[in-house]
């Protein structure tokens, strides 16, 4: 790996993460309504209590004054207060964050649990019943979305048999065993969706790299076949998987809006559509900056393992 390529990236890694920000600073300006008028009121509100409020807030200057200041101050990790409660835009985020990557770290790992071990599975019996009956399986995976799932769980495990709560949510500093018992349903409904998508991938890649030569070649120098699959096969087909495991990371960390609003939970997605409904600007713009950096974090760490674990890369 050269300096050069680890400077490239870490260039693009900061104008896509200045490219959004700027996007969703102006993006949000055009929305229409009133900050300000959205917290008093809109009936019999005087045009002196708007004027302090758009003051302090800092919504009084130039466009281009309160953009380049916004920048300034994320710089040094500054994001404002809410325009709403008053709290540190920061503390909210951390708290939503939180929240998040309990949920997205607990659905990933039963989206890889099932999709690694089903992917070799449906491989291995390319063609036959049990490669059909998974593939159809990760297919209605795919297909159903996570709020059916959603609701569905909660009307045979909650509201039938009782065993788990409805909604709400419990920090695992508090007590841990609750937190698990309020966190197992949200995340079978996000887990099952990327267990389809990872499953196929899996499979897909199995069978590509089945059919390499230099798999003939280390069956035709006697390897044994436990050698051959998971010495040669699955480290190569383990590169693209590993790939979409990113991305699939970026998309549960970035926030699942539906599934956190369905089970009350106080997440970093269920946060960014509230506040742009009451247009917090320094909220919104600080959850969009947090989910854009996930991504291209993601991003920028699954290249640099990809050229730390596959040789045949060349980076310059």
């Amino acid at each position: 790996m050269s300096a050069r390529w680890l400077f490239r990236r870490l260039f693009d890694l900061v104008f896509v993460m200045w490219f959004m920000a700027t996007v969703i600073f102006f993006l949000l300006r055009v929305i229409p309504g009133d900050p300000v008028l959205m917290l008093l009121g809109m009936d019999q509100v005087s045009k002196e209590a708007v004027a302090i409020l758009r003051t302090e807030f800092g919504l009084d200057q130039s466009l281009l004054s309160q953009y380049f200041l916004w920048l300034a101050n994320i710089i040094t990790g500054d994001f404002g207060v809410s325009l709403r409660s008053g709290i540190p835009v920061i503390d909210l985020v951390r708290s939503a964050l939180s929240v998040t990557f309990v949920l997205a770290m607990f659905a990933l790992l039963i989206g890889v649990a099932l999709s690694i071990p089903l992917g070799i599975a449906a491989a291995r019996r390319q063609g036959r019943m049990t490669d059909l009956a998974l593939t159809t399986s990760a297919l209605f995976g795919i297909s159903t979305p996570s709020f059916v799932l959603a609701l569905l769980g909660i009307y045979i495990f909650s509201v039938t048999l009782k065993w788990l709560p409805v909604a709400g949510y419990v920090p695992f500093l508090e007590d841990p065993l609750e937190a698990l018992r309020h966190m197992v349903l949200p995340s079978i409904a996000l887990g099952l969706v990327s267990a389809g998508i990872l499953m196929r991938m899996m499979r897909r890649s199995v069978i590509d790299e089945s059919g390499e030569e230099y798999v003939r070649t280390a069956r035709a120098k006697g390897a044994s076949e436990f050698k051959v699959f998971y010495g040669h096969i699955m480290r190569n087909a383990l590169l693209p998987y590993m790939t979409l495991v990113g991305i699939e990371a970026g998309i549960l960390l970035s926030g699942t809006v539906i599934t956190e609003s369905i089970f009350a939970l106080p997440g970093l997605g269920r946060l960014m559509i509230e506040n742009i409904l009451h247009r917090d600007y320094p909220v919104v713009q600080a959850a969009v900056f947090v989910i854009t950096a996930i991504y291209v974090l993601a991003n920028f760490l699954i290249d640099f393992l990809y050229t730390v674990l596959d040789p045949r890369i060349k980076v310059k």
